[in-house]
């Protein structure tokens, strides 16, 4: 029994050994292991240890730095000894050589959608701050302002929610954090962030729309609208009460689709060809001009798409009998 007892105790003894060298050899060679304790951020660590956010988050493969636990393992990308962290006024130099304004989240390449929150550290004497989101053409869609209450030579978090317009497609874009000057607002530190801002997906629902137009699809064309769908015949200023689904649909079988040969014409500005002869609501962020309906295959039809929960769809129909055509 005894001898057993010692067996197993030697074993731990060199699992113990073993799992140090280990250890030992990634901090030689890689970095520092750091076990995260409650209220630990990435950012945070970034400035306990002097290195950029995005090494931290690359060197562990995080794919939201927001979300890590107490007790995870995190590999810190830096060399040499890393002595206790101290803020500026105590250690009486900067805490590390990272920049004054720091982002946290989002984190490069990530998606973000309408709204979400940036997050990060400031450096100053309670910065104000200015958070934009850029498109893929570095046009400005988004704007939010917001503070980091800190005293001078400390650090504090800041967390911004901002919303920004968004834009038909899927595309790179940028979010950029600057603190401005409480003398005469100019920029003092300015930090970005390169991510994917994510679109409403304008192209992909116009391809599937057209497709199941010229089939006639019902099924294929219910997947596509609202829940709730604009129906009305051409003549009227403004968009009657939407139908249910189910009802709208069989209205359109019934009589829209029937012997009529659809189909849809991307060449023409179709709400430039409406004017202001029909009062669209602000939700409709697409029309599009379509002929060959009706069993004649002589109507028209403009098809609504809507921005819902920042995505398109396909959101209502402005049918025109032949009789009604004043446009062309």
């Amino acid at each position: 029994m005894m001898r057993s007892a010692h067996r197993w105790l030697l074993a731990t003894i060199c699992a113990l050994l073993l799992s140090l060298l280990l250890v030992a050899a990634v901090t030689a060679q890689d970095g520092i292991i750091h076990v995260v304790q409650p209220g630990d951020t990435v950012g945070k660590l970034a400035w306990r240890y002097g290195v950029r956010l995005r090494e931290i988050v690359a060197a562990n493969n995080l794919v939201n730095p927001n979300r890590i636990y107490a007790g995870q393992k995190l590999l810190i990308p830096v060399s040499g000894t890393v002595g206790t962290w101290l803020p500026a006024e105590v250690a009486g130099s900067p805490a590390c050589p990272c920049e004054a304004l720091v982002i946290a989240s989002p984190a490069s390449g990530i998606t973000v959608t309408s709204p979400f929150t940036v997050t990060g550290l400031a450096v100053g004497s309670a910065p104000s701050l200015v958070v934009a989101v850029l498109d893929g053409s570095a046009q400005e869609i988004g704007r939010a302002y917001g503070f980091a209450d800190v005293g001078s030579g400390k650090y504090a978090p800041f967390a911004v929610p901002v919303t920004f317009t968004v834009p038909a497609n899927s595309q790179p874009g940028r979010v950029q954090v600057w603190s401005m000057s409480p003398r005469d607002g100019a920029i003092e530190h300015l930090n970005s962030v390169a991510v994917r801002v994510q679109g409403m997906e304008l192209d992909p629902l116009l391809s599937q729309l057209d497709a199941a137009t010229v089939a006639r699809g019902s099924a294929a064309l219910s997947s596509l609208m609202t829940d709730s769908f604009q129906l009305v015949v051409y003549g009227s200023r403004g968009l009657d009460a939407p139908l249910p689904q189910a009802e709208a649909m069989r209205q359109l079988a019934e009589d829209a689709l029937g012997a009529g040969a659809p189909r849809l014409d991307f060449s023409v500005d179709a709400r430039a060809l409406l004017g202001d002869r029909v009062v669209l609501g602000p939700d409709v962020v697409h029309v599009v001009y379509s002929t060959g309906w009706g069993p004649e295959q002589r109507d028209d039809a403009f098809l609504l798409i809507s921005e819902v929960d920042g995505r398109a769809k396909f959101s209502g129909m402005i049918y025109v009998p032949e009789a009604l055509i004043d446009y062309r």
